[in-house]
């Protein structure tokens, strides 16, 4: 709020108390959080492996990018192929779409 050309606000200023240093935390086993994962995992396996075999995909189609750019660089430009090199980067486009479509 604006009074007379000061800007007002109002703080809240909290500290804890002796009584929260003293409660105790949830302390489950390690076991049953390792559990809950597994059955968690188990239960939604068929989307894990979708999730899993998408990011492979992703990751071989981005580490082609490097070999197909070195084509054009190699065999497009050096050989004087103008064909060539819109075929590659065609092929690069395409890639590119499929990438996106898959992440």
């Amino acid at each position: 709020a604006r009074t007379t050309g000061e800007v007002k606000g109002i703080a809240l200023l909290m500290e804890p108390t002796q009584l929260f240093y003293e409660q105790e935390g949830d302390r489950r086993p390690s076991e049953n959080r390792i559990r809950f994962l597994w059955k968690y995992l188990l239960r939604y396996r068929r989307f894990f492996s979708q999730l899993i075999l998408g990011l492979l995909i992703g990751s071989l189609l981005q580490l082609v990018f490097p070999f197909l750019t070195q084509a054009i660089v190699d065999t497009g430009i050096q050989g004087k192929d103008i064909g060539f090199v819109w075929l590659v980067l065609l092929a690069e486009m395409m890639l590119l779409f499929s990438r996106t479509a898959i992440d």
